[in-house]
């Protein structure tokens, strides 16, 4: 009987149920503004609600979610501020304010795995990760470590900022992560005297691209200055009934559109099982009940790591080579740990997939 094989990342008992990633490609669209009002729109909805604030060099969250509880660091383990009921980790906690965090990529990355592994966040109902800005290394390590859901684009009305967005929702794809839909974050702004709607920044850049790619535009959320004000103070209004803010309307209103999806949302790995024949064979079924062996062997000969990409014309694998241990990265990938010693390649679906044809 082919034995279940190992795999390194295989689901906790506790931990967040729905990871959202909030992204755009770019600074300037109001990524937080959206975290942390959707966070306190979901929290007033009675859900358990967390925040990971990924921006290393910029974090801005601490200034509008002020804590009542700072994070606790247990040995390896960090437990999370508490901020008006959400739970949040930042870097801004592990830094003296108005310091620049003047840090490589390689140490950013190490924070971020921290952040992804090490934090407890107990059970969450939703754990929204604030991205930075960019498609680089931070934004790959995400995709790969914290098991995201899907991801919420956030864009402003104009071009300049939409050709961005495009940019970020490519990474998501190549990752194999859902998009769950846009918010035209500035959308318009409602005259205070005469009630006219302005479109300050443009129009319909957020609908247009929804209308593109395909997904459901999920929000305008308007220039609504007692919003501002509350992400300066660090208060919110959620909790302010004599406020009629439009702007916490729009925020309500994208909350219950993200709890339906949320819902309705379909099995989170494309891999269903993986099984030992033997100790040189995997066997992969896939979501749609196929199933495929793949020869070790063969496999590691197809190596995508560098190591073995820069001796690809000399490599040897003995046909009895075995694996270990195989852990999922992210949504979209395998790394196979081969008892030769190799353990780095990143075996992506689609690679998988194109194998089982030779």
């Amino acid at each position: 009987m082919p034995l279940p094989l190992h795999r390194s990342s295989a689901p906790q008992s506790t931990g967040p149920t729905h990871v959202i990633a909030i992204a755009a490609g770019k600074g300037g669209v109001g990524k937080s503004t959206v975290t942390v009002n959707l966070a306190r729109a979901l929290t007033e909805a009675n859900y358990r609600v967390g925040i990971l604030d990924a921006d290393i060099y910029g974090p801005s969250l601490r200034r509008m979610l002020p804590e009542q509880q700072l994070p606790v660091q247990k040995g390896p383990t960090i437990i999370p501020a508490v901020c008006q009921g959400i739970k949040v980790i930042s870097m801004a906690y592990f830094r003296q304010e108005g310091i620049a965090t003047a840090v490589r990529a390689p140490i950013a990355n190490s924070l971020i795995t921290q952040f992804c592994d090490q934090v407890e966040w107990g059970l969450l109902d939703y754990l929204l990760i604030d991205f930075p800005p960019g498609t680089g290394d931070i934004q790959l390590t995400l995709s790969q470590r914290a098991k995201l859901r899907g991801a919420v684009m956030v864009t402003t009305p104009q071009q300049v900022a939409v050709m961005d967005v495009r940019k970020a929702m490519h990474l998501f794809s190549q990752v194999n992560v859902p998009i769950l839909g846009i918010v035209e974050n500035m959308s318009y702004y409602i005259h205070e005297k005469s009630g006219e709607v302005l479109h300050l920044f443009g129009s319909d850049g957020g609908k247009l691209l929804a209308e593109e790619a395909g997904v459901p535009l999920l929000g305008q959320i308007p220039v609504d200055p007692l919003l501002s004000c509350s992400g300066d103070e660090g208060v919110s209004l959620f909790n302010q009934a004599e406020i009629k803010s439009p702007g916490v309307a729009a925020f309500r209103a994208l909350a219950r559109d993200i709890i339906q999806r949320m819902a309705g949302l379909q099995s989170e790995n494309l891999i269903k099982r993986l099984t030992q024949p033997d100790p040189m064979h995997l066997d992969i079924e896939w979501n749609d009940r196929s199933v495929h062996r793949y020869r070790l062997s063969d496999l590691q000969k197809n190596c995508p790591c560098a190591g073995c990409g820069e001796k690809k014309t000399t490599l040897r694998v003995d046909d009895a080579v075995s694996c270990t241990q195989v852990a999922d990265i992210g949504r979209y990938a395998l790394r196979i740990q081969f008892t030769s010693g190799c353990s780095q390649g990143i075996y992506t679906y689609a690679m998988l997939k194109q194998l089982r044809h030779h």
